[in-house]
């Protein structure tokens, strides 16, 4: 904003000067201005302002006035007094007593100012009114800029007003063509907003395409892609991203690993996230040495995913992660493995009434037929296992009478 507000003191040092010359203005009027504009080139500003005080002293007509209040409007900006020279334009404008294109002027030099004062309602209304104006009663040279449409999207966004902010926007951009990334970014926060999210999207496309360096917006590309339902699409752009070099933040490794898993690609997630832990770019906690054994075992990389398991045991003992050891072991056919997964799972869960089961299938395939039948004894005796404990022993009963 100040960028412009600079812009703006030498276009209407400027442009008033050539106004006020082109009217007929008293000449020692004329005079006196001309001596301001001169004080004010110099950087005398206490001179210009002593002139253009005597001024207003005098009995002048509206134009005149106008154009003093114009000039002294243009010294509080060269000053910086950006409140005193709203005020002064504002009474000039009120007055309208100056040619066509002159109001127009003034009323789009106060859309900016109060803009700059964070007075967005006026500051919108006026902006709007002075595109409406050029649009149905400007002369060729005046034009709507780019520019102009971006304060008017900026001025909507600071009042929330985000439904009125796309459309201005959007035109500022068209008209700028390649336009500076803070504007596809307001474009964005409206699409975002409004929840429209394929509109978002294509910024978001353009913005990497033109940004690729921003990891932010490959990310919100594909939580984008997510929020659509296009998995796929969001999968492939996390991928790229990585494969780019664009990673730098744990979460994002952890967010393509379960994407992958989505996908159907769960052998992919693992071996993301065992090399991704190996160079340190995700730490081993629990939760994630859970979510790299669920990768390994939904892979059917079983050995690993024992591993895995095992090392959440040692950590962290519990009776869900033995238990989980003892049907892996029993899986892989690892029976002396299998017993002891099954006795620290009886350890913290001593009543827990598959265990039973698990133990005697355990002794079975050991060859420890006693221990087998015990165990199957004391799990007939509950309702939920009592059947398959009842067959095991029938199967116990076969093999001692083939003997």
């Amino acid at each position: 904003m100040k960028s412009i507000m600079r812009g703006l003191v030498l276009w209407l040092v400027f442009s008033t000067a050539v106004s006020a010359e082109t009217l007929t203005l008293p000449p020692g009027v004329l005079m006196q201005l001309n001596a301001a504009q001169q004080a004010m080139a110099e950087e005398n500003y206490p001179q210009a302002e002593q002139v253009l005080k005597a001024l207003m002293q005098e009995d002048l007509g509206k134009p005149a006035s106008a154009y003093v209040l114009q000039f002294r409007g243009n010294l509080a900006l060269v000053r910086q007094q950006h409140a005193t020279a709203l005020k002064y334009f504002a009474q000039a404008y009120e007055l309208k007593s100056l040619p066509a294109a002159d109001q127009r002027r003034l009323l789009h030099t106060l859309a900016q100012l109060h803009m700059n004062e964070e007075q967005w309602r006026k500051g919108v209304d006026a902006m709007a009114r002075w595109m409406e104006q050029v649009r149905t009663q400007g002369t060729a040279n005046e034009k709507v800029r780019a520019e102009d449409y971006l304060m008017l999207a900026q001025g909507y966004s600071q009042l929330d007003q985000w439904s009125r902010v796309v459309k201005p926007v959007k035109a500022a951009i068209r008209m700028k063509g390649r336009a500076p990334e803070d504007w596809y970014r307001l474009q964005l926060a409206a699409h975002f907003q409004l929840k429209q999210w394929k509109g978002a999207t294509g910024v978001l496309e353009l913005l990497v395409n033109r940004y690729p360096q921003r990891d932010r917006y490959w990310e919100q590309l594909a939580s984008v892609y997510q929020i659509r339902d296009h998995h796929r699409d969001a999968l492939a752009t996390l991928r790229a991203a990585w494969i780019g070099g664009k990673f730098n933040k744990e979460s994002q490794y952890i967010w393509l690993a379960q994407m992958l898993m989505q996908q159907g690609l769960p052998q992919r997630a693992a071996e993301l996230l065992e090399e991704s832990m190996s160079r340190q770019q995700v730490k081993r906690t629990l939760k994630h040495e859970r979510l790299l054994a669920q990768t390994q075992l939904h892979a059917k990389l079983y050995n690993q995913g024992r591993a895995t398991l095992e090392r959440i045991a040692q950590r962290k003992p519990e009776y869900k992660t033995w238990r989980q050891l003892a049907y892996l072991d029993m899986q892989l056919q690892h029976w002396d493995e299998m017993k002891r997964s099954i006795d620290q799972a009886v350890a913290l869960k001593p009543d827990a009434v598959d265990l039973y089961l698990l133990s005697g299938i355990a002794d079975l395939n050991r060859s420890h037929f006693d221990q087998a039948r015990s165990s199957f004894v004391k799990a007939s005796q509950h309702e939920s296992t009592r059947a398959q404990a009842q067959n095991w022993l029938n199967y116990l009963d076969q093999l001692k009478g083939s003997s």
